[in-house]
């Protein structure tokens, strides 16, 4: 697999001038020196030396740019979409999605896997991805061995520094190396992190979170993930895990969680636990099959849309609790940006409102309506995205 020979993090200010061209889109060098309050002599030296690494490319001016003093449209930078290709994988309980993203994040290729990865083991798991990048590649065209590398996401506590998954859902033992695992299927380098990590760094390059330097992604899928974006850093904390939303606690003695605890914000609403709840009134098939799941809550959805009451008290109930579990974070972290992902936001008609007046109720009055909520449900687009920034992440820092 191609590895870069340009070390970008040996130049500080190299990697300041190409991360505000990548937040950017495309700027001219005057504006860069004025973002990052470097000469413009400095500027025009890095910018030479991006492009000839063949990281950056002059675009031209746009008809509406402020002409220069000579009266022409300055040149304007942006990223090469050729410069690198990754592919990212995503691990979910019941599907692994492959798909390959280029420099700027345009998603190439895609190729999707039904599974019950929480019935296998983790080396049956790396298989099934090994096949599914061999696949892809097929599809595409494009090589392994001339990839920048590969991203995976997978859910649970996953050391992205050691690349060992301590504990996930998808596996049916703990404590799994699965990097190298991973990295002597490809034959070359890989990155893993918890999924909603992927999901962050995804809106940080690529999304939502390009004009923000804090802001907080929850996803919620099967279950509940959170990815925390400070001072334009993805944060891991201590033990490199990240953040966990998920299992925050809303309620003493609530609603049992599948991490044995009770009261957590997912045992409210994940799709499992909708699922569960919703067995007192409809069929549901068994829970803990993640395909049934997933059949399930599209039954649950439907119904609620048709005016089922118990549908409906589900989701306005979910809705109240996820509200108040995002007033506690937007009470303590005061983000610019929240940024609500991932299969059941494509519900989010159904509790909206409900979510809304919780946040804004528990909300203490200093910060109240300073945090912008947005949703942007997932795709293969976005893990392609997460996987390839999780891989540029790697680029931009110094070597292991």
């Amino acid at each position: 697999m191609h590895a870069p020979d340009i070390d970008l993090s040996a130049h500080a200010s190299k990697l300041r001038v190409l991360n505000e061209i990548r937040r950017r889109g495309r700027v001219a060098r005057v504006d860069i020196a004025r973002a990052t309050a470097l000469s413009r002599p400095t500027v025009t030296a890095l910018t030479a030396e991006l492009i000839e690494d063949g990281l950056v490319v002059e675009t031209g001016g746009e008809p509406d740019a402020a002409p220069s003093q000579r009266g022409r449209p300055p040149v304007l930078l942006g990223l090469n979409p050729d410069a690198h290709y990754v592919f990212g994988v995503k691990i979910a309980p019941h599907r692994v999605a492959v798909s390959i993203a280029n420099f700027v994040g345009e998603v190439i290729a895609s190729h999707a896997i039904t599974v019950r990865a929480g019935h296998r083991s983790a080396r049956e798991v790396a298989g099934l991805v090994a096949a599914g990048i061999e696949e892809t590649a097929r599809i595409s065209g494009l090589p392994v061995a001339r990839a920048a590398g590969v991203g995976i996401g997978l859910p649970g506590f996953i050391d992205n520094e050691t690349g060992i998954c301590r504990w996930s859902p998808v596996f049916a033992e703990a404590d799994v190396d699965f990097r190298a695992m991973m990295e002597g299927l490809v034959g070359g380098p890989v990155e893993i992190d918890n999924d909603a990590n992927m999901v962050a760094l995804a809106e940080k390059w690529f999304g939502l979170g390009r004009e923000a330097s804090d802001f907080v992604v929850v996803t919620m899928e099967h279950g509940v993930g959170m990815g925390l974006v400070i001072d334009d850093k993805l944060h891991r904390g201590a033990m490199r895990f990240g953040s966990e939303f998920g299992h925050t606690k809303i309620r003493p003695d609530g609603a049992l969680c599948r991490c044995g605890q009770r009261g957590c914000v997912e045992a409210y609403v994940a799709d499992y636990a909708l699922v569960r709840d919703a067995s007192v009134f409809m069929a549901t098939g068994d829970i803990s099959d993640p395909i049934e799941v997933q059949r399930a809550v599209d039954e649950l959805v439907a119904a609620a849309r048709a005016g089922d009451e118990n549908a409906l008290a589900l989701y306005r109930r979910a809705g109240e609790m996820l509200g108040l579990g995002l007033a506690n974070l937007i009470n303590i972290l005061n983000p610019a940006l929240v940024i609500l992902s991932g299969r059941a936001m494509l519900a989010s008609d159904l509790f909206w409102d409900v979510l809304v007046e919780a946040v804004d109720r528990n909300s203490v009055s200093a910060v109240r309506g300073t945090t912008r909520i947005q949703i942007h449900p997932l795709g293969d687009d976005t893990w392609a995205q997460g996987g390839a920034a999780l891989v540029l992440e790697r680029l931009y820092r110094p070597a292991r």
